[in-house]
């Protein structure tokens, strides 16, 4: 198969887990296409695959936004791998500043429970063990792909105690947790937190036993489309992930990916330009964004939703 088409079939099946893998590897396939154009197909070519890599997944701002970016690059060949390899070195960066920020919020000798799979999450945990923090991670599986497998794995790797349980169960462990974290898929322009189904309800638990639930996220996923009056795409997937339909007939059988968590169950967003409120968060990115930016990035939502 070819490695692009791979890239497109691995980003729309949940093969590459978290945003900002899903959009290093947009960046990847956008390389590989550049370097196989001519100077005289470069534009068309690329911006034929960033329109496909932008279509494979509806709730995905950290990937627009670098899919964007490769746009306002395409004055040449070397210009745009240029911008890509800064574009991925800045990704990286962001990455380390959020672990040490987040690092401070994990509790000494407490129990952090988490949802689904997050680079994000996983390095602030791990950056929290580098400096000496013992703790244990309660992990949800997370139905249907079982992202939580993920983490469970890494962080076994990492030397951190994980206790692996159904999502069912989550309530009954939040009980004695010290912090709930998650990563975010997108974060919009009035706060609210878009992330794996089952956060919400996670976060309600956490406000019940008072446990800080804390989001470990890049500016990258501040959604920018929605502060022009555009609602936050919930991708929903094929109903076989979650059963078979032979098993039901009959039934309606719904996948939504993704929920929305509302700001006042949000205790504080870690990202590499500090901890805000969510309240607080969208206006310090876009203070750094500016008006331009966003102009572009809807360009290119409004290009995907034609379809």
């Amino acid at each position: 198969m070819d490695e692009v088409q791979k890239i497109l079939d691995d980003i729309r099946a949940l093969r590459v887990q978290g945003a900002r893998n899903v959009a290093l590897a947009a960046l990847k396939a956008v390389k590989i296409v550049a370097e196989r154009s001519s100077d005289a197909d470069l534009v068309d070519n690329v911006k034929n695959v960033v329109l496909e890599l932008a279509r494979t997944r509806p709730t995905e701002p950290a990937m627009r936004d670098a899919l964007t970016y490769v746009l306002r690059h395409l004055s040449s060949k070397e210009e745009l791998l240029k911008a890509i390899d800064r574009y991925e070195d800045e990704i990286r960066e962001a990455e380390e500043k959020i672990a040490d920020y987040g690092a401070r919020r994990v509790p000494d000798g407490g129990v952090v429970i988490t949802h689904c799979h997050s680079t994000t999450v996983v390095r602030v945990l791990t950056r929290a063990k580098e400096v000496g923090k013992e703790f244990r991670v309660v992990v949800t599986e997370t139905r249907p792909k079982y992202q939580g497998k993920i983490t469970a794995r890494e962080l076994l790797e990492a030397g951190i105690p994980v206790t692996y349980i159904v999502d069912s169960a989550a309530y009954l462990f939040m009980r004695d947790a010290d912090l709930y974290i998650t990563g975010a898929d997108a974060i919009t322009s009035d706060g609210y937190v878009v992330n794996k189904i089952g956060t919400a309800l996670m976060a309600l638990a956490a406000k019940r036993f008072d446990v800080p639930y804390c989001v470990a996220a890049s500016t990258l996923k501040y959604d920018p489309v929605t502060a022009a009056g555009f609602e936050e795409p919930i991708e929903e997937r094929d109903p076989s992930e979650v059963v078979d339909p032979s098993e039901l007939p009959g039934a309606e059988i719904r996948n939504p990916a993704f929920d929305v968590t509302p700001p006042d169950l949000v205790d504080g967003i870690i990202s590499e330009i500090g901890v805000y409120a969510p309240q607080i968060f969208p206006a310090m990115v876009a203070q750094q964004k500016g008006v331009s930016d966003l102009e572009e990035v809807i360009a290119l939502f409004e290009l995907v939703r034609q379809k």
